[in-house]
């Protein structure tokens, strides 16, 4: 008797299962939420970024403080200044961090939730 080889069929997707939990589909969904959670996420820190950019907190000052409390011989103008400074560039560093959160999140939720449409059957 010869000795026959089969061969290996075609690949396909794996069949839905209706007995149990399909885990894959699990993951897709899992993976897909909490990638749009983190767009929203950081979709908000960026217009709160934006908004703090634009009108930064002023801090507080006290101007009434006596003179030796650390303010090294600068005029209460020149403080407030350097507040607003301060803010405006936590403000551009918290843009910077909520866009590049956005450009990793945007293409991770995008990809997985053409895979769920995919498995859906939708596309």
């Amino acid at each position: 008797m010869a000795n026959k080889r089969k061969t290996p069929a075609k690949s396909s997707p794996a069949p839905i299962r209706l007995d149990g939990i399909d885990w894959y589909s699990l993951y897709i969904y899992a993976v897909s939420l909490i990638a749009i959670l983190i767009c929203l996420f950081s979709l908000v820190a960026l217009v709160r970024g934006v908004i703090d950019a634009a009108w930064p907190d002023p801090g507080y000052f006290d101007p009434y403080a006596p003179a030796n409390q650390n303010t090294n011989g600068l005029t209460p103008d020149q403080i407030k200044q350097g507040y607003l400074d301060q803010n405006r560039r936590q403000a551009f560093k918290s843009i910077v961090t909520s866009a590049a959160t956005l450009l990793v999140a945007a293409p991770l939720y995008l990809f997985h939730w053409r895979l769920a449409k995919r498995r859906r059957g939708e596309i």
